[in-house]
Parts: structure tokens; sequence; C-alpha cells
């Protein structure tokens, strides 16, 4: 892959995917000099905005319009744009340079930069450790995957930017940031990258491509070498989930998949502080962090009932860690089910059948019937089969002595809504609705 440009003055620049990303790159483009900025919806849909402000700019809708990307310059991609996908494969053969906001941001800035990815973990942990960092006075943001667009950041001397970073973002990295974290490494997104092997290699540029140290846990370093790609040439630090001690606090941060995502942030700010972080710093760092919109929020209580928000949940695992988290004397409703990307639901089906909760699944579309199939042929009083969201919310309230009503669907939302943002507020509503 080709490095970054390091100055679009004068050239034609394409943008792949014109969504909350592609607005920003567009923006940057032009504000860097770009004679031409064109931008290519193959979707066809909406950008999230009508920009009005960016000179230069000619946006197109729909995949008839990809073959102008061609005649670039330079593209910059959006993470939504599948690696095999024909005309991806065509650009990158044909030596055009690609990069994406993420690339655009980390070949600039990477010094100064944490880059977090994993499969699950990363957004809890970036954004605990940008906490942490502002509560020991280090001027930190936290953006990328988690919301705010790494193009729209210029950041001032002395400024650590918290960098989470998916693995599409990872799989076009040029350079990689200082200072890397990988939380974990499972099985997701195969839709893009074809297989789990070639997922973890993408999250593996997060380090590879020039950064200072790795912060891991020993799993994640045996998979490293499994794959050949072992993290020889910078420094590791190991957190090992087996040796953490739980903590008495009853912050987020105490949840179990959270420990480790504490750890691994308390490692990682040592890295950019250059010493310890002590125990008082830390323990006050849990104590006010707030958490995530949408990952274990309580959003709505009805009567006795605890509505959850944990649409950030795209994945067996997350949906595992999502009900072990639950208190285990309550009877929590989880539904389950979104975008069908082909992962393995094994471990949360086991998890389910073990008994360790008392579930009731509710199984949405688009691929909830394939989440927890074996718990509902086990049990099929206590599985529910739904045709939506909505006539989730209504089963789940139905439902006798219900406690909490968990809505992880173990997948991404793209299926039926634009983002886990839109399936969240749909969620709230038709809470509302009930009456």
């Amino acid at each position: 892959m080709s490095p970054a440009p390091s100055d679009l003055a004068g050239l034609t620049v394409g943008i792949w995917g014109f969504g909350r990303e592609g607005v920003s790159m567009a923006r940057t483009a032009a504000a860097a000099g770009a004679a031409r900025v064109e931008a290519v919806d193959d979707m066809g849909r909406r950008p999230f905005e009508e920009p009005g402000d960016i000179p230069r700019l000619e946006v197109f809708r729909g995949s008839e319009h990809l073959a102008r990307l061609s005649a670039c310059d330079v593209v910059f991609v959006s993470p939504g744009v599948p690696w095999r996908q024909p005309v991806f494969e065509e650009l990158r053969r044909s030596g055009i340079r690609i990069s994406s906001a993420a690339d655009w941001f980390v070949s600039r800035h990477g010094a100064a930069t944490v880059g977090v990815t994993g499969t699950k973990g990363k957004s809890t942990t970036a954004s605990f450790l940008s906490h942490l960092l502002r509560q020991i006075s280090v001027d930190a943001v936290v953006a990328g995957n988690i919301g705010t667009p790494l193009s729209d950041l210029s950041p001032g001397e002395g400024t650590v930017v918290v960098a989470e970073i998916s693995s599409q973002q990872a799989a076009l990295l040029t350079n990689s940031p200082a200072v890397a974290v990988i939380t974990n490494l499972f099985e997701d997104h195969l839709d893009w990258h074809g297989d789990r092997d070639a997922y973890h290699l993408a999250k593996a540029n997060v380090f590879r491509r020039g950064g200072r140290s790795l912060v891991t846990t020993p799993q994640v370093v045996a998979t490293l070498e499994r794959l050949g790609v072992p993290p020889v040439d910078l420094e590791v630090r190991l957190v090992d989930p087996a040796r953490i001690e739980h903590t008495a606090s009853t912050s987020v941060m105490a949840y179990e998949h959270n420990v480790v995502n504490g750890a691994l942030a308390a490692v990682a700010a040592a890295e950019v502080l250059g010493r310890a972080v002590t125990p008082e710093e830390f323990e006050s760092a849990v104590r006010t962090y707030p958490g995530l919109p949408h990952r274990l929020q309580t959003v709505r209580t009805t009567g006795r009932v605890q509505w959850i928000d944990d649409t950030l949940a795209t994945t067996g695992e997350s949906v595992t860690a999502a009900l072990r988290a639950m208190d285990p004397d309550r009877h929590v409703a989880v539904i389950v089910g979104g975008m069908d990307r082909q992962l393995n639901y094994e471990q949360l089906d086991e998890y389910l059948c073990r008994g360790e909760r008392r579930v009731s699944l509710i199984q949405s579309p688009t691929n909830g019937a394939a989440i927890g199939a074996e718990f509902a042929r086990r049990h099929p009083s206590r599985t529910h089969l739904v045709d939506g969201l909505e006539a989730a919310v209504r089963v789940a309230a139905g439902l006798p002595d219900v406690d909490v009503v968990l809505l992880s669907p173990g997948a991404a939302s793209y299926d039926l809504y634009v983002n886990y943002e839109a399936k969240a507020a749909a969620y709230c509503g038709f809470i509302d609705a009930l009456g």
C-alpha cells in the first residue's frame, strides 16, 4: 500500500463513502488545497449532513459512479467499503494512492496518538483511557471509530489523542500510532475481511507500521505469533487477565469485562506519562467515569423493569460479557439480532445453556434465529422469535417477573438501521410507546 499523501494541493481527491467520516475527509482535502474533491456514495444514501461549505466538492450518489474514482490522484476509502469489493481490489492493483481518514491523521500525528483496537472493549478502553489521562491533568481527546472522525482534529502541542481504530481503519494504516492497545482478538467482520486470520492481521497494523509500544494480553500475543507477526521490534507491555485484582467499586469499570479494559488503559497511560499510574489516580478515575452511551446504559425504568441499551455489543462475546455483568438474581430478557455477518455464536450459546443467569431469549431480525439456537431448542418456552424490534419490546414487557430488558444485539445494526444510535433511539421510542 502506498503511503498516505503528504500534500493534496492541486490533486483530484476521491472520497468513497459520504457518511460522517467521508464528509470530514472531503472538508480536510478541500482545506489542503485539492483541485477537485469527488465524493461517491455508492449506497445512494443521503449523507449525515448536507455540506454547503466545502469548495470544489461534487457528490455522486449510486454505484454507477464508482468508475470516477479510478481517475483520481488519491482515494480516501470509508471503513464500510469491504476489502474484497471488486472496485476496491481494482483500485489497489492500479497503484492509485489509497488512504483513509485514520491513515491521514496517524501519518501526521502518530507520535501523539494512542491507538486502541480489538474485537470487543475498544470503545470503553479508549474512552476510559482518555478520562484517566484528563484526571491526571493531561490534555487528552478521544476520537476515531468512537465518534469524532480523526480528520476533524488538529491537536495542539501536548495534546494526546486516544484513537479508537476499527479493523477496517487499521487495514489501511501506513503508519502506526506511537502506543498501540489491542484489547483482545476474537471473530468479527468476516464479511469485510474474508476470514478470521485476515481480520486479525488487519488489527496488527495498529503496531506493525512503526509503533513504539504495544499494550495487550498474553492471549493476543499468542494469536499474533501464530499468524507470523509477533511484536518483536517494540516494547510489549502485557496485562494478564488472570492476575488482575477486581475492584469493589460500583462503577461500570467493575464489570468483569471492564476490569481488563481498565487495566489495559492504566498501562497505556503509563506509556504516555513515562511513569506508572498511582492507585489513587486510577481509583479516582474509576469513581468518576460515567461509562459509554449504548454500552450497558440504563435508558428507561418502567415499574420494576430496567431497560438497558447495549447496542455497541455486536459480537457473541460482547453479549456474554453483558449478561455476566447482570445481577445473577435477576430475570433478564435479552434481545438479540441484527446484520448477518456469518459470525460464530457457539460461545454465547454455551453460556446461555449453562444457566449462569436466568434468561429469556428474544430473537429479532435479521439473524436473531441464529443466536442462541441450541438454547432455543432446549428451552422453547423461554425463547421468542419476533419480526422486529418493536415486537421484541412488546414481548419483553409482557414477560412475567422480568427485571431487566437488555438490548444486546450481538450483531451490527446496518441491516435495518442507519447505525447503532438509530437502533437505540428506536428502542427507546418503542419503550415509551408501551404507555
